[in-house]
């Protein structure tokens, strides 16, 4: 369904890379030990939970992304099942969380980087640091989208290294006493640490955004999913796993990945790691640089922002005014933020992709004319993990914070009247 006029120029490495990224990012590094402060070495289990629940969420994406071979993720599929304004507003809100998040992600870059220039996170330097962040990775997807994937591509293997190193290293020095007791608070908060742990998993939908520069999309998009999720998982349990067994102070620990790697390899080892966290965040600040403006330039497309906004350079392919705009909302939203309070802004409009589309897989086999369409993934029995991956999405939106919630309801308002201009506009 669908055609765009973008340039087909990504390879499935590339669309695993763009998926490694944007998953991997500060989470892992930093939540072990929160997770480990509420279940203990039972963390372990909320980690592999979190990765099922999603593992769920992303085949449901599979499904409908693999009937489409344009750009816009989300937004197309809630438009093509439930009508232009649901569409419309699934489409508003998954550019409100690209410009929030990555407007958190280049002030993280700032914090994480701090470790090894210290002031950088702080006045005047913070703010010009993130936006220079920002401003080069805008260039480099001028170039079109085989740039900025090529670049994604490169932090993705790179954030990968100093993480195998630890998990090899780890693994060896593994204290299995401190395994026991497994769970030492029971597990009745076992719920609220699954949802704060699956905040590590989120970012593997921005991978189907740009179907429409992807070759072959119906098979990148869920071969992809898949891939990513499967690598992601492995890969959060053990380094959690290594974390546990060698960090005996693991609870509660600011940055626990890089205190266990000092333990088990020395300052040099803690410094490894301390670099892979840098690489790991302007990695993810790479894969938003190349994926967040393709969420204007869909909407665009369709009329629903103004067309101009769509308009590519004719030599790169890239959405060169989607590509600028986006940067320019994004940095100014830098300024007036946290990487904490930019990040929980960002949260709930994950949610309105997640539902949608979820529901879109059994709406939209539903209006299939055949009993099974040409080149598209389909989901085993039925319609129950997509009901199942809706429940987990109210599940988590239950045991969030209401403040959250609030916030995410006012931005779904203010896209209405919006939705009514652009309704106006076109015709």
């Amino acid at each position: 369904m669908g055609e765009s006029k973008l340039k087909r120029s990504l390879t499935l490495t590339d669309v695993v890379a763009l998926g490694i990224n944007g998953v991997i990012g500060q989470g892992i590094f930093l939540l072990p030990g929160l997770a480990a402060a509420r279940l203990g070495p039972a963390s372990i289990v909320s980690l592999a939970l979190a990765g099922l629940l999603c593992f769920l969420l992303a085949i449901c994406f599979a499904e409908v992304g693999s009937r489409f071979r344009s750009t816009g993720g989300a937004y197309i599929y809630a438009r093509e099942a439930f009508g232009d304004f649901v569409g419309f507003e699934v489409g508003w809100m998954t550019c409100c969380v690209a410009v929030i998040s990555w407007a958190a992600l280049a002030n993280g870059f700032t914090v994480v980087l701090a470790h090894f220039i210290p002031g950088v996170d702080q006045g005047w330097v913070q703010k010009i640091t993130a936006i220079g962040l920002m401003f080069a990775l805008m260039g480099v997807n001028l170039f079109g989208a085989k740039a900025g994937a090529k670049v994604s591509t490169f932090f993705s293997i790179a954030k990968l290294i100093p993480l195998t190193l630890f998990i090899v290293v780890g693994l060896l020095h593994i204290d299995t006493s401190l395994f026991t007791p497994f769970s030492p608070h029971g597990y009745s908060d076992l719920a609220g640490t699954t949802l704060l742990i699956m905040y590590a998993y989120v970012g593997f939908e921005t991978l189907v955004v740009p179907a429409g520069e992807m070759a072959n999309p119906q098979r990148a998009v869920p071969l992809a999913l898949v891939t990513v999720m499967t690598i992601v998982a492995i890969v959060y349990i053990l380094v959690l796993t290594v974390a546990v067994g060698t960090l005996p102070e693991l609870a509660g620990h600011g940055n626990p990945v890089a205190a266990a790697s000092a333990r088990i390899m020395g300052p040099i080892g803690g410094g490894i790691v301390a670099v892979g966290i840098v690489i790991s965040v302007f990695g993810t600040n790479s894969g938003a640089a190349l994926v967040s403006p393709r969420r204007f330039y869909a909407l665009a497309e369709r009329g629903d922002l103004p067309r101009s906004i769509a308009e590519t350079n004719p030599k790169t392919g890239a959405p060169t005014r989607a590509i600028v705009l986006c940067f320019a909302l994004s940095a100014l939203l830098s300024l007036t933020g946290t990487f904490k309070e930019l990040a929980i802004l960002a949260v709930i409009a994950r949610f309105l992709q997640y539902i949608p589309t979820c529901l879109a897989a059994i709406v939209l086999r539903r209006n299939d004319e055949s009993d099974e369409p040409i080149d598209s993934f389909r989901l085993p029995f039925g319609p129950v993990i997509p009901i199942l991956s809706v429940a987990l999405c109210i599940w988590l939106m239950v045991n969030t914070a209401p403040d959250r919630l609030i916030k995410g309801g006012i931005a779904v308002l203010v896209g209405v009247p919006l939705y009514f201009l652009a309704k106006k506009t076109r015709d």
